[in-house]
């Protein structure tokens, strides 16, 4: 990006120093070309009703005091005189050039030999091919003139021009020069749209889309001015050459706030001053639709006025962001105050309060604006830095973040048990995965002999090593509760005196089972965790779901307690809530009804290749690896024998 923007100014001062001769004020002391606008007169039919052979009689002329006559905004038909007296030599000046590039209609009046007048047509009305010398400005040829010349023009663009005698030889060579530096800007342009657009398919950033349709109709809008847009690529279509500076302005300031407001974020920096802004940005559209539907000077006027509207809510955009010294919007205000300026004496220009001139004309917007394009460039750059090291950044919170997983998960595995229950007449299957190696789940287990065994399943809420190491303070608090085996109730209040205090501001829920192989006996309860289900060996399922609060939330806490008697093949189901929650690409929940539906289709699978089932039913319902899931998987499934 900086060496782009390196070569957008290198380009820029290439071809600068060859402008200043070329449209600078000196040109008309050259021997072939000779400036006369200050030898016509002028007088402005507001109604466009005189007739040409009137025209003489009712207009009282008054002579142009510069030589590049402002106009602004100009309604009805604007008549020049010339009198033969200030006719100059036709043999070395055979040609009139009116230089300006945006005009509806000129039509040129003289007489030869006879009272009729002869007329000549150019301007855009005119096809290019039916003009008598083709040109993007207006080029006339006299000689044989011998009374006065009567000029009559009528655009709906702010009308600016001067008047030049000139010759075959001296107009092509300035075309040739003329042409060979707007080459050099028009192709810049170019470079600079393709170059970008390249980054902002790599880096996907809308500030660059953006910046290239702010560069791109900037570039179509200064065709359009300089007269390249009628010349070369819609000769003979009245329309597009009408509405082309309008259309590709107003679509221009379009991508103008649409970039300065992504790039600086207002949205979310100014979002009340961003609704008026954006509302700036949606007239520009309107005013595309005004010129496209025929209101040609509506529209001009509308991007004179859009233009100094979008510059000074930006002005007050970056005064606050100069003042939050936020790094984004240095580069953004020096384009912009360059702009700014710009803006203010080209719309002084187009309503006549300043006196303009051809350089001006051509070449203040094109200097600027490339100035600007090249400083938005380097901003461009800019952001593309913050954004790397933002990337660096990240990437060592990613590091850091994975170091903490491990940690996590070292904490986890090291504080489940190491081995397995061994109770006389029945078999155990335990499943736990922690989300993507880090995990809030834990299990422990007490049996003081070979038939009686008790199996608390807990949930830290939360993720990392706060909830690993809640996870290891539960077990510990589950230790102390071992005189309690036989009572689910007062394990799990004992557990939550020791643990009240000392997880805030996280919680555990948990579920606690006790079974005994040779009474028959199983007892069930819970604090806030998932429910437990109960398959008997006749394939019935009863949903055990007694009363109880969180852990570690409250100072007391009321656990209510199942029993129930069971018997060889009856099977008890205890998980976490990641089983039930579960989810497809739908959003469909595996839920209760999955998980009794699973049960029951898999009444006769083995103890041993239960937990593998489950794990693929769960897999192929939410159409993804359990590793990937966003939360801990854990259940525990007994069956007696």
């Amino acid at each position: 990006m900086k060496r782009s923007s390196f070569q957008i100014l290198l380009t820029f001062l290439l071809w600068f120093p060859f402008v200043l001769p070329i449209f600078s004020e000196n040109r008309e002391d050259i021997g072939e070309r000779f400036v006369a606008t200050k030898q016509f007169s002028y007088w402005i039919d507001r109604k466009s009703e005189v007739p040409v052979e009137s025209v003489l009689n009712q207009g009282t002329f008054q002579k142009l005091n510069d030589e590049f006559a402002n106009f602004g905004f100009l309604k009805g038909t604007l008549w020049l005189r010339l009198d033969p007296n200030d006719f100059p030599d036709s043999s070395k000046f055979p040609l009139l050039l009116i230089q300006a590039h945006n005009i509806d209609s000129v039509e040129l009046y003289h007489k030869f030999d006879g009272e009729s007048y002869i007329i000549s047509k150019s301007g855009h009305e005119q096809p290019m091919f039916q003009r008598e010398i083709p040109h993007r400005n207006f080029v006339f040829r006299l000689g044989h003139q011998k009374e006065t010349i009567l000029i009559a023009i009528k655009s709906d663009i702010s009308l600016q021009f001067s008047l030049v005698f000139t010759n075959q030889r001296n107009l092509q060579r300035e075309d040739y020069v003329t042409q060979w530096v707007y080459g050099l800007f028009f192709g810049s342009l170019g470079i600079i749209i393709l170059y970008n657009l390249a980054i902002a398919f790599f880096v996907r950033d809308k500030s660059y889309f953006y910046y290239i349709g702010y560069v791109l109709f900037f570039g179509l809008g200064q065709l359009s001015l300089l007269g390249f847009w009628g010349y070369f690529f819609v000769p003979n279509s009245y329309y597009w050459k009408r509405v082309g500076i309008p259309v590709f302005f107003s679509i221009c300031l379009f991508f103008f706030v649409l970039f300065t407001a992504n790039f600086l974020k207002i949205k979310v920096r100014l979002p009340r001053t961003t609704r008026f802004y954006q509302l700036l940005g949606a007239f520009s559209i309107f005013n595309v639709c005004i010129a496209l539907f025929g209101g040609i000077s509506e529209a001009s006027i509308g991007v004179s006025w859009l233009s100094v509207s979008i510059c000074m809510t930006l002005f007050g955009i970056l005064i606050w962001g100069l003042k939050k010294r936020i790094r984004s919007f240095y580069y953004i205000s020096i384009a912009f105050f360059l702009l700014l300026l710009t803006c203010v004496i080209y719309g002084l220009l187009k309503f006549g309060i300043l006196p303009s001139n051809s350089f001006l004309e051509e070449m203040l917007f094109p200097i600027a604006s490339l100035a600007d394009i090249t400083l938005f460039a380097f901003a461009l750059a800019d952001r593309i830095q913050l954004l790397r090291q933002e990337k660096d950044l990240a990437l060592a919170q990613v590091t850091s973040l994975r170091r903490e997983r491990k940690i996590s998960r070292d904490i986890l595995m090291q504080s489940l048990p190491k081995t397995s229950p061994n109770v006389k007449n029945l078999q155990i299957q335990i499943y736990i995965q922690p989300m993507k190696d880090v995990g809030g789940d834990f299990y422990e287990y007490h049996s003081p002999n070979p038939f009686e065994l008790g199996i608390v399943l807990c949930d830290v809420s939360g993720h990392g090593i706060p909830a690993s190491l809640i996870s290891a303070m539960g077990k510990v608090a589950f230790t102390t509760q071992k005189d309690s085996i036989s009572s689910p109730k007062q394990v799990l209040e004992g557990m939550n005196r020791v643990l009240y205090g000392n997880c805030s501001p996280q919680y555990v829920t948990a579920s606690y089972l006790y079974l005994n192989t040779s009474t028959k006996v199983w007892r069930f309860g819970r604090a806030g965790h998932p429910s437990a289900f109960l398959q008997r060996a006749s394939g019935e399922i009863i949903k055990v779901h007694p009363k109880g609060k969180i852990i570690g939330v409250f100072p007391e806490i009321q656990i209510d307690e199942t029993t129930f008697p069971v018997l060889p093949k009856d099977r008890i189901l205890l998980l976490s809530d990641g089983v039930l929650e579960c989810f497809d690409r739908k959003g469909n929940m595996f839920g209760d009804s999955g998980l009794i539906e699973f049960l029951k289709t898999n009444r006769e699978l083995p103890n041993h290749l239960f937990k593998g089932k489950l794990i693929q039913e769960l897999e192929s319902f939410s159409n993804r690896e359990i590793k990937d899931w966003e939360d801990d998987l854990t259940f525990i499934f007994l069956e007696l024998v």
